[in-house]
């Protein structure tokens, strides 16, 4: 875990966000999220860049009582007496329908077959398919636990085909704890669970597709996606902190490349 305090220096751009709690003004400006600093949602967009994968954008944004709307440099915001964390803008379309797994029929523990029989026809279930499994495949590397219902959607046109909405919620993943547990915990989500590298891989020869989409991470430099996702915000990495980031990149492509050659 990084803190705000140890990556953001005096030239950070800030988004500058009307808390609408405590401000006297309306409500007309566009809908911005915002939480606390967390490393992992820069770094699992850059992630899903890589992959093509539709995301959340995260900057970095101030939360203020004020009536404001523009960025600054984080050196020049001390008058608005902000709160820094990361910001994202509401990504939902107008004509669209944005549901959670909970809002359909899906079998107990195996979602991912399930929500393949919602699609309307072949075409869209490769679609939906191939947007799940990228999910997984990223949430495997990057050691997320908790894909929760509440941290991923489904996207419904006005046609009825549906996809998975952007991803967003990276915040518990790229865990030191990650390094201290065995290879047995695979990945869990209310989408899809492998207890095992056998139960991966038995998910392989169901969904062929899936191998090399995981195997894909096996040639990203983590370094390098760290570099990127902070520098084009601004941000410093702590030089203490990138022997992490090798050491879990490197037991991450270590149970990747398991997976993939057994199956």
């Amino acid at each position: 875990m990084l803190y705000i305090g140890e990556c953001i220096n005096k030239e950070t751009p800030v988004k500058l966000v009307c808390d609408r709690k405590k401000s006297l003004f309306g409500k007309s400006e566009p809908k911005i999220y915002f939480k606390n600093f967390n490393h992992a949602e820069f770094i699992g967009e850059e992630l899903c860049n890589i992959r093509n994968i539709r995301c959340t954008h995260y900057f970095i944004a101030g939360l203020t009582k004020f009536k404001v709307n523009k960025t600054l440099k984080n050196g020049e915001v001390d008058k608005y007496s902000p709160t820094i964390g990361i910001g994202s803008y509401d990504f939902t379309e107008k004509g669209k329908k944005y549901k959670r797994i909970d809002d359909y029929e899906v079998r107990a523990n195996n979602g991912f077959e399930s929500m393949l029989k919602h699609t309307k026809n072949e075409e869209n279930k490769r679609q939906l398919c191939r947007d799940m499994l990228e999910m997984i495949a990223l949430d495997i590397y990057m050691g997320q636990v908790d894909r929760s219902t509440v941290n991923f959607m489904f996207e419904e046109d006005m046609e009825g085909n549906i996809r998975l909405a952007p991803l967003y919620d990276f915040e518990y993943s790229l865990s030191r704890n990650l390094l201290r547990m065995g290879n047995s915990d695979i990945y869990t989500s209310d989408l899809y669970s492998f207890d095992t590298i056998e139960d991966c891989q038995e998910f392989i020869r169901q969904y062929p597709m899936f191998r090399d989409i995981l195997s894909s991470y096996l040639n990203v430099n983590l370094v390098e996606v760290i570099s990127r996702s902070y520098s084009r915000r601004g941000l410093n990495v702590p030089s203490d902190r990138w022997k992490f980031y090798m050491d879990f990149d490197q037991k991450q492509k270590e149970k990747i490349q398991k997976i993939v050659t057994r199956a």
